[in-house]
């Protein structure tokens, strides 16, 4: 089995981690989240808890595990467009501007008419014209009006986009309607991810987000987004060790909390750029870090998954597919791992969404699949007598099976394949007039999901005026 770090450092990594929790602690910005933690016997100083080896190990052993063991195919499989972006990139003017509510609605329009995505989460986060009084409950309401994919959430309740500033409240009410919506009030109905404060820290608005979910039982997704050199050491090893130590000590006060809680990892840290102090996503060292952090969950059965398609640049150019493709084909090279999560569109490291870039990554990801799926063995032995008709016709083209030239060969509508001849054929090898029509072909083709009288009812005191029924 391929693996990116040897036994004994995966081993020495994770007691690395446990001792971090226990000797240096984590700051948890809650008396009540500090209190159950003392009670079970943790040490807390001020706001930083000690949490004893044996309360990461019950932690451990309550979590539902995953089976990594079981055989699946290999794919990449697309989240959501953009993740959560705040900006968008006005792909004809270059122009960097806040999304809006017609963003969303578009980004919207094209997760629901590619089978590529299997989630919808608010990807144009906090858009300006969102008049809703309860700003996240809107974005919440705006999922349940325009997907009918599973809501796998990575945006939060936040002070200024809650109502009166009430973190916990708006979280809360907002988990709430998707059980009603879909009227299901015993299992999860959807997952909320939840991002730690590195260094070592969980905030009052990150955790009122977090005990939300847990009182409504939701699913549970901790995802550290740290910096390397600015919020997380300045090693690749030294970024994943902080980073799971941050993840251990969450997923401790979660169990503590409620037991068999079901809760996954991921990883979203990268190094950074002295020079500029951004983030540096779209890099081989973004990858290395999550492998890593991989590969310890893998080594405790817990659930993690591993991502893509990130882009650091600010324009759809060669450097936004290069580092697209990297990303989402290096962790195939250098671990065993089934699926990588993708978010097309995705640009300037998380911050910023092109429609253009997310419609040319959903066709990288058909590639990668392509490369995935690899070639059929089988020999038919029926060849040799093909090969003779073609010798004596002097080509195949009207011998050969099109059934089996399109199982063995991907056809791409989009990717320039004319080669020389492209200079006779501009329009059809123009590669931003050829997204702009895949563009307003899928919004024409979305249909609004069909709702209830009494979903929409529900929906209609949520949403955004806009949006409204």
């Amino acid at each position: 089995m391929r693996k990116f770090v040897d036994d004994v450092t995966i081993q020495n990594a994770f007691m690395q981690a446990l001792e971090i929790i226990e000797s240096v602690g984590v700051r948890f910005e809650s008396e009540v989240v500090r209190e159950l933690f003392k009670k079970q016997g943790a040490r807390v100083e001020g706001d930083k808890v000690f949490i004893p080896r044996h309360l990461i190990e019950a932690a451990l052993e309550s979590t539902p595990k995953l089976d990594y063991s079981v055989p699946a195919k290999k794919r990449v499989v697309a989240a959501t467009p953009f993740s959560n972006a705040p900006f968008i990139l006005d792909d004809d003017t270059g122009a960097i501007r806040r999304c809006n509510i017609e963003d969303a609605i578009k980004m919207y329009q094209i997760n629901e008419t590619s089978s590529l995505y299997d989630c919808a989460n608010p990807g144009c986060a906090d858009p300006e014209g969102n008049d809703a009084p309860d700003q996240f409950i809107a974005q919440m309401a705006m999922v349940l009006k325009y997907s009918d994919k599973y809501p796998s959430i990575g945006l939060r309740a936040t002070g200024s986009n809650s109502q009166n500033g009430d973190v916990y409240g708006s979280a809360r009410r907002a988990f709430r309607l998707v059980r009603e919506f879909y009227d299901v009030w015993d299992e999860p109905v959807m997952t909320q991810g939840i991002c730690p404060n590195p260094p070592l820290a969980y905030d009052r608005e990150c955790l009122d987000n977090l005990c939300a979910a847990i009182d409504e039982q939701q699913a549970i997704s901790i995802f550290p987004c740290s910096l390397g050199f600015m919020t997380a050491p300045e090693s690749i090893m030294g970024t994943v060790i902080h980073d799971f130590a941050m993840a251990l000590a969450g997923l401790a006060f979660i169990q503590l909390k409620s037991p068999g809680h079901p809760t996954s990892l991921c990883e979203f840290s990268t190094i950074s750029n002295i020079q500029t102090l951004q983030p540096n996503y779209g890099s081989t060292e973004g990858v290395f870090i999550q492998v890593i952090f991989y590969e310890l969950c893998k080594f405790l059965s817990l659930p993690c998954a591993i991502c893509g398609s990130y882009g650091d640049g600010t324009a759809v150019d060669y450097q936004a597919g290069m580092e697209a493709l990297l990303t989402t084909m290096l962790p195939f090279s250098l671990t065993e791992v089934n699926e990588v999560w993708c978010y097309p569109g995705i640009m300037a490291g998380f911050s910023c969404g092109s429609f253009h870039k997310a419609i040319l990554d959903e066709e990288m990801m058909r590639n990668t699949n392509r490369m995935l799926q690899g070639v059929e063995m089988k020999i038919d032995p029926k060849l040799p007598g093909l090969l003779a008709d073609g010798q004596d016709a002097g080509s195949f083209l009207g011998i050969g099976s099109m059934d089996t030239y399109r199982r063995d060969n991907y056809l791409t509508k989009i990717f320039n394949k004319w080669g020389i001849s492209q200079v006779d054929y501009a329009e059809k090898t123009n590669l931003a007039y050829k997204v702009h029509q895949v563009l307003e072909s899928r919004i024409a083709t979305y249909q609004l999901p069909e709702r209830s009288t009494a979903q929409k009812r529900l929906l209609q005191q949520y949403l955004p005026s806009k949006c409204q029924y």
